[in-house]
């Protein structure tokens, strides 16, 4: 099981990073990027709304074996799909350095395991056994140890000058945030459904739904609202969102209806998840050159990873410390409240780093086709001022516009004051 597991993220290590880049790559950075990347997590979300449902079924009938067969087989039909649909890359020179940093991977990887290791075993085995604190150190070590070979060595697995980029930082820390705090809540969910309200897999499966299907609906609404408000506007409401959701949960109560505290709860918890994620996804690639974008993908779906274990691992220890060992049933609904709070906590985390790390604009979207015949229509205007009534600063400004030298906003600005003066 833990070796599929380990095979299960290295897929995902070769295809999220990959499929980024192409999107990227593909489409330039403004509406249309977003549109994509929009899509892009609307598949996402449904992928979540099979995958719960089928898991529920499968695991309530012919057996939990099945799920992963049937991955398998849907991980088949989508490489030959992928072969078959996606064009050979065109060489863009030759490649001279193709050597690989083992060290560096090797480094990092354990570093993390042996770390997560300690959060996971510490509560049964004493935060300062030697079975714990030993593989702390050696990950802390690992880590320091990764960071030299990532600064001395020209062929790094994690190139140092990506993370220059504030809004690549900011959205990598956002998202272990997010991904910590989800997966706390998706994990606790399930069992207080299960354990506390004595849902079958498939009722729990089923409750889930509305989840999946609600944030196939908010990835639409948010790809058309993206271009119009801040992107940190969006990462706040989605924290807000986020405490609400695990305050809410928190509320629950052995008689509770489905209705009263998960049904609110999980719409809650749907938006924030999608003002985050999407905010994040279209930010941690928009500084970033196109040769870059494979690697800035992949440390980016890394953070992600990360998060994900360490939110369980926090909220698994928070949550056994109150019921102990032997608590059963209802019994365990004490421990899942503070569970969840922790998921709310988690929350005001990644909101505090929001607002610590993220940058207040956006990113300077490059003009559009229509935009830079604007330009050139306006210019030609100018030019052609044979009274002399426009002001000669604003026409060499208005040339400057022309070549991509100041954004959208300032064009906009410009253009308009131009027009009424020439």
């Amino acid at each position: 099981m833990s070796v599929g597991r380990a095979l299960q993220g290295m897929g995902a290590g070769f295809t999220v990073p990959s499929a980024l880049a192409i999107l990227t790559t593909t489409y330039p950075a403004g509406p249309e990027r977003n549109k994509a990347l929009g899509i892009f997590g609307g598949t996402a979300a449904i992928g979540s709304v099979v995958g719960v449902l089928l898991g529920g079924i499968l695991g309530s009938t012919i057996g939990w074996r099945w799920m992963f067969y049937i991955t398998g087989i849907i991980g088949f039909i989508l490489t030959a799909l992928g072969i078959l649909v996606i064009p050979a890359e065109k060489a863009q020179g030759k490649v001279e350095d193709r050597r690989l940093d083992i060290f560096g991977m090797a480094s990092f990887t354990i570093g993390i395991v042996t770390i997560i290791y300690y959060l996971s075993e510490s509560p049964a085995k004493g935060w300062t056994s030697a079975a714990t604190l030993a593989p702390l150190i050696i990950g802390i070590a690992l880590i320091f140890a990764f960071i030299a070979i990532e600064l001395k060595i020209d062929y790094p697995i994690m190139p140092p000058h990506i993370w220059r980029s504030r809004r690549f930082l900011a959205s990598c820390a956002t998202a272990l945030c997010m991904m910590a705090a989800l997966n706390a809540h998706f994990y606790f969910a399930s069992l207080a459904l299960q354990d506390v309200l004595g849902y079958t897999s498939l009722k729990t499966s089923l409750a889930f739904i509305t989840h999946g299907v609600g944030a196939i609906i908010a990835v639409g609404v948010l790809s058309m609202l993206i271009p119009h408000v801040r992107s940190k506007i969006f990462l706040i409401v989605g924290w807000v969102f986020m405490i609400a959701s695990g305050v809410l949960w928190a509320q629950l109560k052995a008689d509770s209806s489905y209705w009263s505290i998960p049904f609110p709860s999980l719409i809650l918890n749907l938006i924030s998840m999608v003002c985050i994620w999407l905010t994040c996804q279209i930010n941690s690639v928009a500084d970033a050159a196109d040769e870059d974008q494979g690697v800035v993908g992949a440390v980016y779906n890394v953070s992600i990873q990360i998060g994900a274990p360490i939110g369980i691992a926090i909220s698994n220890i928070i949550a056994n410390h109150k019921n102990g060992t032997f608590a059963v049933g209802a019994a365990l609904l004490p421990g899942y409240i503070d569970a969840f709070y922790s998921f709310a906590v988690m929350g005001g985390v990644g909101l505090v780093v929001t607002l610590i790390l993220y940058p207040n604009s956006d990113p300077v979207r490059p003009p559009t086709e229509a935009e830079k015949t604007d330009v050139e229509a306006g210019t030609a205007t100018a030019e052609d001022d044979e009274h002399g009534t426009g002001d000669k600063e604003e026409i060499e400004e208005y040339s400057e516009i022309k070549a991509g030298s100041v954004n959208a906003t300032v064009y906009s600005e410009s253009s308009a004051s131009l027009e009424k003066r020439v």
